[in-house]
């Protein structure tokens, strides 16, 4: 039982775009109260961090030559800028597989 998630956020150089999400994303989850650890890092950087997401947020663009293995929760993005809506994606994934997280 876990009563916290860890969600990554994956963009091309980890620096601008995934940054962003984070908070913005971070800040929707606590109003939902969901308890999460949120990182962000690179494309390149993702395979080193993928064993402690439980929640893995990418752009949909980059999806393409990524293989995921069928029990990773995998999140799409078309709009990383969107945080109530990702947050709601993540929230979905929460009640489902980590009820314990929400407070």
């Amino acid at each position: 039982m876990k009563d916290s998630v860890n969600v990554l956020f994956v963009c091309g150089y980890g620096m601008g775009t995934s940054t962003m999400a984070e908070l913005m994303v971070n800040k929707s989850l606590k109003a939902k109260g969901i308890s999460a650890e949120v990182k962000h890092t690179s494309l390149g950087e993702m395979g080193s961090m993928r064993d402690w997401a439980d929640i893995i947020c990418i752009l949909k663009k980059f999806l393409e030559g990524v293989e995921f293995k069928p029990e990773e929760h995998v999140i799409p993005l078309v709009n990383i800028m969107d945080g109530a809506g990702i947050a709601e994606k993540i929230g979905g994934i929460v009640d489902e597989y980590y009820p314990e997280a929400r407070k």
